[in-house]
């Protein structure tokens, strides 16, 4: 679809900051206002519109889509979303580390384990960690503590972390990312590190470099959605 607008502006609501084309409300693709909470939110949204040349490409407006998310899926499922984002915490790819070789088990110990004893530290929630592909049982304490952590949060930043644990496979990466306890470059390396270590010693092609791109792309526009929907300023 070519661009059929010229004007494109954050409007204030009764109920948060909406974008209008030329006057008119955006909507989500189930017809809802595209309604957030903060002025330099929708700023931000506005941003991508207006970036928008020729042919409208949905898929570089990728706050809008997470905006989108949040208020078609998040909103009206909030607690099977939370359900989503908390149930890694039973399989968080940070608990299973290899038994061998011993570089790539020092390297998962250096790098994953810190994240883990942030997690028992800032919530309260120890997870267990198995050399064994077998799935572990984790203590339903902590569970209940990372669901808790999950909880917390609005339905915007909710929608990012439900993002970035799912690209990740890990709860732990995507809190302490949240939290700003790890960086984008951070957390992806964490998500990555095995494939990292086999591509160091086997060689990478094209398409696994790409889907890593794609990875690291998907975190850090989560991680700008994230920070947008804390962000009380505007």
């Amino acid at each position: 679809m070519e661009r059929f607008y010229e004007q494109v502006a954050a409007v204030k609501g009764d109920s948060g900051w909406g974008v209008t084309l030329d006057g008119r409300a955006v909507k989500t693709p189930a017809r809802r206002d595209l309604i957030v909470p903060h002025e330099n939110f929708a700023e931000a949204i506005v941003a991508e519109w207006q970036a928008q040349e020729g042919e409208i490409d949905p898929l570089a407006m990728t706050l809008t889509r997470l905006a989108n998310t949040a208020l078609d899926r998040t909103t009206p499922n909030r607690l099977q979303v939370i359900d989503e984002v908390a149930g890694y915490g039973k399989r968080d790819l940070l608990c299973y580390h290899a038994a061998d070789p011993p570089d790539l088990v020092a390297l998962q110990v250096e790098h994953w384990q810190p994240v883990l004893d942030w997690l028992t530290e800032a919530y309260r929630a120890p997870l267990a960690v198995t050399g064994d592909i077998a799935p572990l049982e984790q203590d339903k304490a902590s569970l209940v503590a990372v669901f808790s952590a999950v909880a917390r949060h609005n339905d915007f930043v909710l929608t990012g972390l439900h993002a970035v644990t799912a690209v990740c496979g890990s709860v732990a990466l995507g809190l302490a990312l949240l939290d700003h306890r790890i960086d984008v470059a951070e957390t992806w390396s964490c998500a990555i590190l095995d494939e990292r270590f086999q591509a160091e010693r086997w060689g990478v092609d094209a398409d696994v470099e790409s889907r890593w791109a794609e990875i690291r792309a998907e975190i850090s526009t989560a991680a700008d959605f994230m920070s947008l929907a804390q962000n009380q300023a505007g």
